[in-house]
Order: structure tokens, then C-alpha cells, then sequence
């Protein structure tokens, strides 16, 4: 290796900034200033002081950025040499390849012309100080690019619905090949939500997140394939064949690897997602209905919090149906997930997660953890972020590491980053989605103390051997790591094997033996031995992916087969993972016997029993006799391992398999337990049979026909006593009964009804009660119906068990008749219904439901409250309203109940962040405050047996209490063994005629007031 030696770079530099464009705050604010759009009544001179003061060259505050302390911000670079930067991509010779998708927003009309300002920049640092500062024009006229990938001297971009191989052939810098490698991606959404994120996978593969689009993909250059289909997926291709592939998760934007090639993606809402399966080891067996590929690492939606600094409104905020639901304050823009392993940070940040979330101007930390087979993060710290800035132009959307291990972050750098399809119309015009179109900018950070110059870095050149290559595989800079394994791919060369094979079995680091490992398999120097070895490595991780390397081999070598079952007792969940996906595709007695002891043992993980099922198709009927010599093993991974085989078995198992399960489960001498597991599973999956009837006989019927034995008759009958009795025994195991009770939904008896009704009490646990509601809806009964709507029934139920009624009863049309007898009969009040299934139901096709929906609903489409609210839209006059009257007025009226901007009470939702609603919207739930009320917000009655009678919205809920908190604001916290009965008004806390506290001039104020600080 040498340095890289550019003739411009050997010229002595004198590098002119003028001074504007060397500050960008202070550019950005004259701006704003002369403009007059954002900081009106603010002076130029103060403008001028603070941009002056805060200007500098890799100085945090100069854009009001906060960084987790002991790091250090530099500035990568900036516009004007780079534009609406999204992804970037360094080479081996330390060219900084942006992508810059200056067309963003595409157009919202539908037959406008998609823009083509999208452009791929190379940027050079020609003094090796870490700041680049030459820009060539490396691809111009392309529409939405959106992420990149160097190979073999060029680079694959994503540009749906293609994904283009651009290269420069002649050294000037400009591309001069372009070449559509894949097409066939979708493209007719909008462009935030496309394929991208090309990554290459210690596989070789190249992995594309789908954008949560789907395409039919095809290979121009090879015309004679046929196109691969998908919706909502992400997939693989080889870089060399253009092969495509279907894989696990449907990440928006932004995936990562970790240091053992485990991937994650993300999606808006859900910051980290582990891709556990792909759809390759789940479609081995086509009775197999587990079909996730996903677990959710981190929390998500209302869940996954984050702590801006910056006063940031999020979409949701505009959207009135969100209104009291706001996504402030938690993930609502995800992206850029990146696993950092490198070394310019400082140890204890290496195998964290980082996510951007450009909405509200951070980058947030969070510490992953092993969770049996895939894993959890946790926050690393509250109320603060790893990267933040009070700045509401500052965009993080891209995150990766460069040549100095330096963690990046790409700042797109817009004053508004959402995509107008997704703010409602009406605020649409009156927001700005052009400035920042000349703006970008890329940052990175490093520990304090680390080196960050690139001047006497050895760039890789024609003349750098493959020995010296693979040293980089060995270094503890993430960037030279993954550099190594791209560039030992490209060369492909056989001399490389011996080297490998020394890492694989003696380096210090573990990462660098896995990448060896894999490597050697595309080499074709990976023999059985090596793997052997492997398992026995001291690291978990290099062990699993021995086993999974081996899964090609088994079937060629006995030892590795024997390596592989004898691994399945690893300490490691994940390496016994491994072990059940690689003997899914083995033969005979000792690998049947080995999954049946996996399944049992690991069966309370749901990836584990579906690693085990997904590779014994066509072997069901053995599996199960292996399977029952370990009844005695623990009873409830038993139980779980039982009731996903049954399933299966019921899905598509032969008749004598099907024999031999229920004989087993009859004459089975435990009680309840697995036994119970078992036919339920057997019974969901026959109902997947059009041929079975569900009834109380008609399982035996089907699996014995007219000649059913007569012992199996009288099983069959003690049996379903022992369900009944089970379902109605409050001191049985909470999961048996549930089972118990899920398992009378598919044995259609009107005998079974007393015994949900009593089940649904209020004192009964919440799991108990969704369970009936569960099985009621499964019988799909007129009898089961009305038991739902019984006004006593009704008025007990919890919010949590109402929602699940309501999602219900507007499941079948059985179902609806019964509920609009409720709202007739007042058992049901129509604002308890959403305003979203109102309309459902009075647009029905159904003339009679329509009509009857029309009729019980018009009190809320218009009555006395409506004729109110219309008649006070009239204060909504730009000219009416004082915001400052309008504060005294909240004080007075709503602050006992409602806080804002930090002051009033908590009975209420926050108001702080419906500033930026409709004032109509405002104004409607503040006449009609049971217009619509979310289930978590209506008021309950609670009658104990020690005579209190408490009123209030229901905070929380276990199986031993409900805690509510009342007009007053204190929460009372009562143990379901103390209720006498409980009672769900539907109604809002809030009273009615609130109007009459105050004049129209008032009610303006309010609503000014509530608008404070919107932003329009």
C-alpha cells in the first residue's frame, strides 16, 4: 500500500473561503433576517453578534448542537460542497462518494414528471486533514437517489425503481459507465419511503431495504431470468450474478450489521428491529404458520421516547384524528440505524445501536443486549441524547463510519423534512418544503483525544497485494474491517485462502475471525475441519456462524453433522438457533431426536420451536413420536412445542398423524396443561380445512369418520369436561384457563355461554376476559352477540376489554345487528363509538345497517351540540381572540384538568401540543368533548365492597388491580378483590356546555391562547 499521490494534491494549497460561506449559521440567519419568514421583530445586529460569536470550523454550538461529553463534533463538509446529502460511501482510496437527492419532495401531482436533480458528488480532502474540500460532479440527471455502495472502482446507487452501477473509467472523476444492473423496484409511492441502503453482508450478498415498497426486480443483463415478486420486503442481490433474493424485514430507511453480521433495520416508528429469520428457513415447511421475521428490539411508537432540545413539530401534530395522541416527544422518523464497533469512539460505545430521527433534530444511543435469540436495547441515558441541537434545521437521516473510524452523521439540513402527502392539505400550502434545497452537511465524532488526520493513511492501489489486504482485516477500525472483506470479494483470489485460514483459527479478534470464516467459503477454502473448530471457538458469536457456514455441508460430511448436534447443547441460545435451522436440512433417527430434545428444551422461545418446525415438512409424524418421550420435560415448553405441531399437524398433517395426536392427547394421564395446548392448536389449524366442522363432534367425525372407537368417544367427552371445568376454576393457572377457554371457541355450544358470562366479570383477570371475547367472536353466534352487549356486562368492562368488545362486534354482520340494537337500546353510546366505524357503518353496503347507522348517529352529525359548536365557529376570525385573555381564561376554566406549556393539572391529555391542529378541530372537542373519546380517556365508576364509590380514567391495569385517576388529579390505585362492580360510562371526564363559562370573545382567546406558537 502507499499513499495516494494526486498531482493537484503535491501543489501547495491556499485554500480562499469567503467568509460567508465559511459560516454557514451566519448565512442562514442574514437570510432569515432580510427575508423576514422566521424571527420576526429580531434585528439584523443581533443576528450578526450571535452568528459571529458562534462561527467556527468544527465548533458544536456554532449550530446549537449538544454532544454526549468526552466526544468531539468536526465538520466533514458542508455546502456548498455538498446539497441535500442522504448516504455516502468512502472508498479504498479515500474518495467520499455523497449522494445528494436534491429533488426531495418529489411532486405531489400524479403526472408530473419525477424531478432529475439528484446527483452523486465525490468529494476529495486533498491535504488529508479529515475536511474535504474538492467537489466533482461524479453523476448528474438522476430523480431520487438515495444510497450507495463502492465495488470493484465504481459504485451501485439506488434510484427506483433501478439500481444503477456508475464507475469512472478515465480518471477524470465523472462516471463514464452507467449501467441498470436491477429494475423493477416500485416507485409509484412517494420517494421517503423507496428501496435504498444498499450493504454489503459478510454473505457477499448486497442487502436493500424495500422502503416498505414491494417491485417485480429483474436483471436487464440477464433477460432470460424471470422477475423476482415481492411487496413490503427487503431483499438481496449479488453483486457479480445480479441474482435477487426475498429476505427477512421490510426496514424503511436505514439497516446495519453488527460485528457477527446479525442485521437491523428500522421503519419510522421503531427505531431497532432484529431480522431473526428469512422467508428461505420458514418456507421449508409449508404447514408452518409462523411467518414473522422480525422482533422488535427497542420500544416502539408511543413507547420509544426520545428528548429534543429543539421546539420540533412532527407530522402528527397537524392531523386531528392524532389530536390528545401527539408523537412528539417519541420516535416518528427513524432512520440510519448504524451498530458502531469501531475504535475513534471509546470502548463502551462500541456494539451500541445509534438512530437518527431527523423530525425533531437528534441522534439518539441505545445498548443492545442479548434476549435469548435476538435481543434488547435499553436508553443509555434519560432525558438527554447523544447528539441533539436546538437547531430546527438540522436533519440527521444517514449514519455510517469513515476512514479515521470517525462516527458520521449526514445532515440533510431542511427547514421541513416531511414529505407533503403526509401533512393534511389544509396546512399543505402554508408550509415551506424548498428551503434548504442548497444546504447539507456532514459531521463526525470522535472520543476526545483520538486522532482524526488521514494525511498518512495508506490507501489501497493496483499495486496493493492481497496479503497486505487482509491485514486490514485484523485492524480494530470498523472502516478497515469492512474494506477488507469488500475489497478480498472483488479480487476473489485463491492466495488470500492461507492467510484466512490463520485469522479464522488465531486472531485476537473475534469479528476478524468471522469475516475470515466467511470469506473462506467464497474462496472455496472452507472445508469441514475448519468449521469443527469453529464451534469450539471461545466466542459465542464465531460459533454460530460455524454452524450456520455448515448448513451447505451436512449432508457431505458425518463429523460436521455430528459437530452441529453435539453443538446444540452450546450454552448460547443463539448458537442452538443456529444448530435447529442447520439439522432442518439433515437426515435421520439421531437429527429427529436431536430437534424433538432443542424443541422441548427451548420451547418457551417462539424463533426457537419455529427454527425447530420449519425444517420437519415432510416429517411431522416422526417428529412427534421422538417428541413424546420427553412429556415429562418442563410443562410448559411442552405445551408450546405441542401446540404449534398440532397446528401444523391439523394445517396439512396426514390422517393416521392426526390418529396418533388425538389418542395421545385423550389418554394423555396429566391433566389440562399441554393436553389442552394441543387441541387447540389441532383445532385452529383444521378450521383451515373446508371439509371440518366445527362442532362438538365434528372433531372426531373428521379424523375417525363414521367409526369412531368407543373409548375415544368417552375420552373425548371427560376431556371436554375437564376444558369446562378448567375455564371456570379462577384458582386454575391463569394460562390454562385462558387455553381452556380459547379452546371452547372452536366447539360451537350454547352450554358454554353461562360459563363466558361468568368469566367476563370484572374481577376476573384482563387476559381472562379478552379470551371469552376472543372465543365469542370465533363461535360467531347471535346468542354470543347479545351477551357482549348486555348493558350490566357492558358498563364492567375496562377500557382495554371495551375496545377489544367494539373491535368485535364490528367484525360480522351478526355482530353490527347486535351493536346497533346496543346504541338503540342506550347500552351504547354512539361517541363510544370512533368516529372512523361510524362512518364505516353508515356507508355500509348493507341498506338496513346503512339506514339504521344513519339514524343512531345523526345526533353527532348535527343535534343540539352541533348546531352550538357551528354557531361559535364564528370566533375562529382571524380578528377575534386575545391570547392573553385567552390564558386567564384557561387558567380559570381548564387548568385544574388540562396542563399547558408545563402548568395546569394532569386529569386530562397534556393540550401543549395541539398547537399546530385546525382551530375548528380545537373548537369542536372543546364544545363536544364526547364528540369522540379515546378508550384510555373515558370515565369508569368503581364500586368497592368497602362502600367507596371512585370515579375516573383508568391509568393502568394488571390481573390483581385498576388504577384511576380522578377529577381531582390523584390516582387511586383498587385490587380487583375489592370491586363490586365496575361500571364504563364511555363518557369524558369533561362535562358538557363548558361554552357557558365564558363569552365568544373568551372562547376566541382560548383558542388563540391553545394556538400559541403554532406554526402557522
Amino acid at each position: 500500500m502507499k499513499k495516494r499521490k494526486n498531482p493537484r494534491a503535491m501543489r501547495k494549497k491556499v485554500r480562499y473561503k469567503k467568509w460567508m460561506g465559511s459560516c454557514p449559521l451566519l448565512e442562514q440567519n442574514l437570510l432569515r433576517a432580510a427575508g423576514g419568514h422566521y424571527f420576526l421583530g429580531v434585528g439584523l445586529l443581533f443576528f450578526l453578534l450571535v452568528a459571529v460569536a458562534g462561527c467556527g470550523e468544527g465548533d458544536k454550538e456554532s449550530t446549537g448542537l449538544e454532544l454526549e461529553s468526552g466526544l468531539r463534533l468536526e465538520t466533514v463538509a458542508k455546502e456548498p460542497l455538498v446539497v441535500d446529502p442522504v448516504a455516502f460511501g468512502y472508498d479504498e482510496q479515500g474518495y467520499l462518494y455523497v449522494v445528494e437527492d436534491r429533488g426531495y419532495p418529489d411532486p405531489m401531482e400524479e403526472d408530473a414528471p419525477p424531478t432529475k436533480e439528484g446527483r452523486i458528488a465525490r468529494l476529495e480532502d486533498s491535504d488529508g486533514d479529515g475536511r474535504y474540500d474538492r467537489r466533482t460532479e461524479f453523476a448528474t440527471g438522476l430523480t431520487y437517489p438515495n444510497g450507495i455502495m463502492p465495488w470493484r472502482g465504481g459504485v451501485f446507487v439506488t434510484v427506483a425503481p433501478d439500481i444503477l452501477y456508475l464507475k469512472d473509467s478515465d480518471g477524470d472523476g465523472v462516471a463514464d459507465e452507467k449501467q441498470v444492473v436491477l429494475t423493477g423496484f416500485k416507485d409509484t409511492r412517494t420517494s421517503q419511503i423507496r428501496m435504498s441502503h444498499p450493504l454489503l453482508g459478510f454473505d457477499g450478498w448486497v442487502y436493500v431495504t424495500s422502503g416498505l415498497n414491494g417491485g417485480e426486480v429483474y436483471s436487464p443483463l440477464h433477460p432470460d431470468r424471470p422477475p423476482v415478486s415481492f411487496t413490503a420486503s427487503d431483499v438481496r442481490f449479488h453483486p457479480e450474478t445480479f441474482e435477487v433474493e426475498v429476505v427477512g424485514g421490510k426496514s424503511q430507511f436505514g439497516q446495519t450489521f453488527d460485528r457477527f453480521g446479525r442485521r437491523f433495520g428500522t421503519w419510522n416508528r421503531a427505531p431497532i428491529e432484529h431480522i431473526v429469520f428469512n422467508p428461505s428457513d420458514l418456507n421449508r415447511n409449508p404447514h408452518l404458520s409462523f411467518n414473522q421475521t422480525v422482533n422488535e428490539v427497542s420500544k416502539t411508537g408511543g413507547e420509544a421516547v426520545v428528548f429534543p432540545i429543539s421546539d420540533a413539530a412532527t407530522s402528527a401534530d397537524f392531523i386531528p384524528d392524532l389530536m390528545g395522541q401527539s408523537h412528539s416527544g417519541t420516535f416518528t422518523a427513524a432512520s440510519g440505524v448504524f451498530v458502531y464497533n469501531g475504535s475513534g469512539l471509546t470502548p463502551e460505545h462500541r456494539g451500541d445501536a445509534f438512530i437518527a430521527e431527523s423530525a425533531q433534530n437528534l441522534v439518539q444511543r441505545q445498548k443492545m443486549y442479548r434476549d435469548g435469540v435476538s435481543f434488547s436495547s435499553e436508553l443509555v441515558y434519560e432525558g438527554k441524547e447523544f447528539l441533539a441541537s436546538k437547531d430546527l434545521w438540522f436533519r440527521p437521516v444517514f449514519l455510517g463510519v469513515g476512514p479515521a473510524d470517525g462516527f458520521h452523521v449526514v445532515d440533510m439540513h431542511r427547514k421541513v423534512i416531511d414529505h407533503p402527502a403526509y401533512v393534511p392539505e389544509r396546512v399543505r400550502d402554508k408550509m415551506d418544503f424548498q428551503s434548504g434545497k442548497e444546504k447539507g452537511r456532514i459531521y463526525r465524532i470522535f472520543a476526545e483525544g483520538k486522532s482524526t488526520s488521514l494525511a498518512d493513511r495508506q490507501w489501497v492501489t493496483d499495486s496493493t497485494t492481497v496479503l497486505q489486504i487482509t491485514e486490514w482485516l485484523t485492524s480494530d477500525k470498523q472502516w478497515d474491517r469492512q474494506t477488507a472483506h469488500r475489497l478480498l470479494l472483488e479480487r476473489s483470489d485463491s492466495t488470500a485462502v492461507p492467510s484466512l485460514k490463520t485469522i479464522a483459527m488465531e486472531s485476537a479478534r473475534p469479528e476478524s475471525r468471522v469475516r475470515a470464516l466467511w470469506l473462506l467459503l467464497r474462496l472455496e477454502g472452507l472445508d469441514p475441519e475448519i468449521l469443527r473448530q469453529a464451534m469450539d471457538d471461545g466466542e459465542a458469536g464465531v460459533r454460530e456462524n460455524a454452524v450456520l457456514l455448515s448448513r451447505g455441508m451436512l449432508g457431505g460430511s458425518e463429523a460436521l453433522k455430528k459437530s452441529v448436534i453435539q453443538a446444540c447443547r452450546d450454552a448460547d441460545m443463539r448458537v442452538r438457533f443456529q444448530c435447529a435451522l442447520a439439522l432442518g436440512d439433515a437426515e435421520g433417527p439421531d437429527v429427529m431426536e436431536t430437534l424433538a430434545s432443542l424443541a422441548v428444551s427451548d420451547g418457551d422461545s417462539r424463533w426457537m420451536r419455529a427454527a425447530v418446525l420449519s425444517g420437519i415438512g415432510g416429517r411431522m409424524g416422526v417428529f412427534l413420536q421422538h417428541l413424546q418421550s420427553h412429556q415429562s420435560a418442563d410443562s410448559d415448553s411442552y405445551a408450546f412445542v405441542m401446540e404449534d405441531l398440532a397446528r401444523m399437524l391439523g394445517n396439512g398433517g396426514a390422517a393416521t398423524a392426526l390418529r396418533d395426536l388425538v389418542e395421545t392427547t385423550l389418554q394423555a394421564g396429566e391433566k389440562g396443561g399441554w393436553r389442552f395446548s394441543a387441541m387447540l392448536g389441532l383445532m385452529e389449524g383444521l378450521t383451515s380445512r373446508r371439509d371440518f366442522d366445527q362442532s362438538t363432534s365434528g372433531l372426531l367425525s373428521y379424523v375417525y369418520g363414521a367409526s369412531v372407537p368407543g373409548g375415544t368417544e368417552v375420552s373425548w367427552v371427560d376431556f371436554l369436561d375437564e376444558v369446562t371445568a378448567a375455564a371456570e376454576t379462577p384458582r386454575a393457572k391463569q394460562e390454562t384457563r385462558v387455553t381452556a377457554i380459547e379452546l371452547m371457541g372452536f366447539i360451537g355450544s350454547k352450554e358454554h355461554l353461562p360459563v363466558f358470562a361468568r368469566a367476563l366479570q370484572p374481577e376476573n383477570p384482563r387476559a381472562v376476559q379478552l379470551a371469552v371475547v376472543r372465543a365469542i367472536g370465533r363461535q360467531n353466534t347471535g346468542e354470543g352477540a347479545r351477551l357482549l352487549m348486555d348493558k350490566e356486562r357492558w358498563e364492567g368492562y375496562t377500557p382495554n376489554v371495551r375496545s377489544a368488545v367494539l373491535s368485535q362486534m364490528l367484525s360480522t354482520p351478526i355482530f353490527v345487528e347486535s351493536l346497533l340494537d346496543a346504541v338503540e337500546s342506550d347500552v351504547v353510546a354512539p361517541s363510544e363509538i370512533s368516529s372512523v366505524d361510524r362512518q364505516r357503518l353508515m356507508n355500509n353496503e348493507d341498506r338496513e345497517i346503512r339506514q339504521r347507522a344513519e339514524s343512531l348517529f345523526a345526533e353527532l352529525e348535527g343535534g343540539v351540540r352541533k348546531e352550538v359548536y357551528e354557531d361559535y365557529l364564528s370566533v375562529l376570525s382571524e380578528e377575534t381572540g386575545d391570547p392573553e385573555a385567552g390564558a386567564k381564561v384557561f387558567e380559570r376554566a381548564c387548568s385544574v384538568c388540562h396542563a399547558y406549556a408545563g402548568q395546569g393539572g394532569e386529569v386530562g391529555p397534556d393540550l401543549t401540543g395541539i398547537k399546530n391542529q385546525p382551530a375548528d378541530a380545537i373548537l369542536l372537542h372543546t364544545i363536544m368533548p364526547n364528540y369522540e373519546v379515546y378508550p384510555s380517556y373515558q370515565t369508569v365508576v368503581i364500586e368497592t365492597n368497602d362502600g367507596r364509590s371512585l370515579s375516573g380514567w383508568v391509568v393502568t391495569e394488571t390481573d390483581n388491580g385498576v388504577t384511576i385517576r380522578t377529577a381531582s388529579g390523584a390516582d387511586e390505585t383498587i385490587m380487583r378483590e375489592n370491586i363490586a362492580s365496575l361500571s364504563n360510562t364511555g363518557q369524558s371526564l369533561m362535562p358538557d356546555g363548558l361554552e357557558k363559562t365564558m363569552s365568544k370573545e373568551e372562547m376566541a382567546g382560548l383558542i388563540r391562547y391553545l394556538k400559541s406558537g403554532a406554526e402557522f
